[in-house]
């Protein structure tokens, strides 16, 4: 089935940005030391494929929407470190090639100027979510979402890794251009493979179908790292009493396994490093939404993009709508807090 999504610029500039985010990863990753990282002073990883991605899908933003701010993931402390300089080196020539004319003169200041939340809207960006999955030839997501009044109404993922008519739970050549998700709140949600040079959503994309549940075991997004979290996640589970199994994979490509039916859920549960940052979920929640999953935190709350973590809420929670009060029934019982009243 096709249907053509509604004519909103919110949604024609998220998309647009995303493709000039890809654009210019695609260039990135002609050399082979895209994906070697530099470790940033939390500890964590960054690429020169992150900061291309996060520069160009900013000079979108910037030059479409130019009164809204953007909260994004890399930062001036991903400008620090041994390597540094030779990775942004790399990322911005990659910009530059990919953008030509519309690259901004110094497409660093979207990484040197992080910008803080003004007004009720505004952008948030992951740029490659599940970077050590990106490091790993593994499942990664460039990831966008529009945040009004607290809440997220427009929600891109582009999955370079999940191919359009083959196994999504395989892992395909990110040589490819893999598929992007779209959704705009209360509107539906979306699915095409970009082609090279597309700079716009097309005007009749897949809407994406959930497919009933077959299957006596249902099937739960697990991550590759395992850890604490995940202990966590499968005690809450073991209490459900449903039949389950696990699903191990890197970034928000969680969130489209959701939306498309072939994972029924995800959750994040509370862990001791604080609250989930909001670029890792707003995307993909939007998206998995719009298709038709329940998303909340795991005691039923709706979530609050309020700032740059979700300190509102207690973990999150996309799943199919026929076992969300089970499992935050189990995951209020297993966290000690109170559910909410349904």
């Amino acid at each position: 089935m096709e249907s053509t999504p509604p004519s909103d610029i919110r949604l024609a500039v998220a998309v647009e940005a995303i493709l000039a985010g890809l654009g210019a990863l695609r260039v990135a990753l002609r050399d082979p030391r895209a994906r070697v990282p530099v470790i940033k002073p939390d500890g964590s990883p960054v690429t020169a494929g992150d900061l291309a991605v996060q520069m160009a899908v900013c000079t979108i933003l910037a030059k479409r929407t130019p009164d809204w701010s953007v909260i994004g993931e890399e930062g001036e402390a991903s400008l620090t470190g041994p390597g540094s300089d030779d990775i942004l080196a790399r990322a911005l020539d990659a910009v530059r090639t990919s953008m030509g004319s519309e690259a901004h003169p110094d497409p660093a200041r979207f990484l040197k100027t992080q910008s803080t939340i003004g007004g009720s809207t505004w952008w948030t960006v992951d740029p490659i979510d599940g970077t050590k999955g990106f490091r790993s030839a593994r499942h990664y997501a460039l990831c966008l979402a529009l945040i009004e009044n607290q809440r997220a109404t427009v929600g891109v993922l582009s999955c370079p890794t999940l191919a359009m008519g083959q196994d999504l739970l395989e892992v395909g050549s990110d040589a490819q251009f893999g598929t992007i998700y779209c959704a705009l709140k209360g509107q539906g949600a979306w699915k095409f493979q970009p082609d090279e040079g597309m700079r716009f959503l097309p005007e009749r994309a897949i809407r994406i179908r959930r497919p009933p549940n077959g299957s006596p075991s249902w099937r739960v997004c697990d991550s590759i790292e395992g850890g604490s979290r995940a202990e966590r996640m499968r005690g809450i589970m073991s209490a459900t009493g449903l039949n389950w199994n696990s699903v191990s994979l890197d970034s928000q490509c969680k969130y489209a396994l959701v939306a498309e039916g072939v994972a029924d859920c995800f959750m994040r549960v509370p862990g001791s490093r604080g609250a989930e940052k909001v670029w890792d979920h707003a995307p993909g929640a939007v998206v998995a939404e719009e298709a038709g999953s329940v998303v909340c935190d795991l005691v039923g709350n709706p979530l609050v993009f309020a700032g740059e973590s979700l300190d509102q809420n207690v973990g999150t929670l996309a799943c199919d709508s026929e076992i969300a009060s089970t499992i935050r029934d189990a995951a209020a019982l297993k966290l000690g807090q109170p559910a909410k009243q349904r």
